[in-house]
């Protein structure tokens, strides 16, 4: 059912982030064409302010709010500069929903920001930096930490081995932030303040692998890390982007051992970030996690995990190779190339999109159950049925209604 509807000042172009919510002001942030971003209110819709980056560029990376800002990133080549802004959420003139927002600060970076999502507390930002070269694995990326009230950089660690295209992720047990590279590593780092300031400390960087060991194909990832009991689970690409079966795989590191523990071939390149449930490891000791091949018909997998494993144990047979356990296959129409974390409800389904342009969810098998009957329970021959008063409950095979 469709409750409001709201009008964007351009298109959304290459902006496949979903928008995202700031809870605190009530706002929807979202990112269009040519360096824009856009405010609406969340329950009605309404514009309510519009920033126009001077630089332009596509929107690609995610939108990061947090206390009543929002900070996001823009892309226009491999080697031109690009902004990394901060908006205040703050609606100045609440008679206007077009007002022209100005910028709280600006970074400018070669090569800009793709995909690049920021972590974000009250002492400091993290977002990773294209390389600004024309190739994919150059050593020329950064993992910046900017004062997040004025953009002043704190820390930087620079040489990273090409375009770092995801979220910095932060484990909460120990503090340390993990991101991935094109250039193909898994990199973790901490970040202490010191007697001279703010530092970008305890760095590690683990080769990831697609079997090519050929410099010009690296394993590269644009794949957020799933950081979960000493653990961290990857996609990685292929020897061919494109090309089914060329090395893809989904990649469980040791974080302890610094190592990769095993990987998992599939038949696309798990480009996103993936989902993981603690639902059953009481009982078995396993956890799950789910990706989604960028390759049509852009299966939907789940890779079972304990702590102490070296091998996949649940798997589906693909082209004479074991491979994570396929759950669902978009079929006709519905398949396609799919850039798309998974997400899921309490009910415990799962939904994800593709570039069929269709929102596909995935859950419990269900069962209808009247929990109360209808007033009319007698007719005659060739009477219509008349459901007033019934009641029908759908259930999940999980016991949820």
């Amino acid at each position: 059912t469709v409750v409001a509807t709201g009008t964007m000042c351009d298109t959304s172009s290459f902006a496949i982030n979903s928008a995202t919510y700031g809870a605190e002001d009530g706002m929807l942030f979202v990112a269009l064409s040519n360096g824009v971003v856009q405010a609406f209110d969340a329950a009605t819709l309404q514009s309510l302010w519009i920033y126009h980056d001077p630089l332009g560029g596509q929107p690609n990376c995610p939108l990061t709010y947090y206390k009543g800002y929002v900070y996001t990133g823009f892309w226009n080549q491999e080697d031109l500069d690009a902004k990394y802004v901060c908006l205040s959420a703050t609606d100045e003139k609440t008679d206007s929903g077009s007002e022209e927002k100005l910028a709280r600060w600006t970074y400018t970076s070669k090569g800009g920001f793709y995909w690049a999502g920021a972590y974000v507390c009250d002492d400091y930002l993290l977002v990773g930096t294209d390389d600004g070269k024309d190739q994919y694995f150059s050593n020329t990326a950064s993992l910046l930490c900017l004062d997040p009230s004025t953009g002043a950089v704190l820390a930087r660690w620079d040489g990273l081995a090409g375009d770092v295209r995801c979220s910095i992720a932060r484990d909460k047990s120990t503090g340390l932030f993990y991101f991935t590279s094109k250039g193909g590593y898994l990199y973790s780092a901490a970040v202490e303040e010191g007697a001279n300031g703010w530092a970008i400390t305890q760095r590690r960087t683990c080769r990831l692998s697609n079997g090519s060991n050929n410099d010009s194909t690296p394993p590269m990832s644009t794949c957020t890390p799933v950081i979960y009991g000493g653990r961290a689970y990857v996609g990685v690409s292929g020897a061919s982007q494109f090309g089914a079966y060329s090395g893809h795989n989904i990649t469980v590191i040791d974080l302890s051992a610094w190592k990769i523990a095993y990987s998992v071939p599939t038949q696309g390149y798990p480009q996103t970030s993936g989902i993981l449930t603690t639902a059953y490891e009481k009982t078995t000791g396993y956890v799950y996690v789910y990706f989604v091949d960028n390759y049509t018909p852009g299966k939907l997998r789940v890779l079972q995990d304990k702590a102490g494993q070296t091998r996949a144990d649940y798997v589906t047979e693909e082209s004479g190779v074991d491979t994570p356990y396929v759950l669902f296959t978009p079929s006709g129409k519905d398949a396609q190339y799919a850039i798309c974390s998974p997400v899921v409800d309490s009910y415990g389904v799962m939904y994800f999109k593709n570039d069929s342009a269709k929102l596909m969810a995935f859950g419990p098998s269900v069962t209808l159950e009247i929990t109360r009957q209808p007033d009319k329970t007698q007719y005659r021959a060739g009477e219509v049925f008349d459901p007033a008063g019934m009641q029908v409950d759908l259930v999940y095979a999980n016991g949820l209604r």
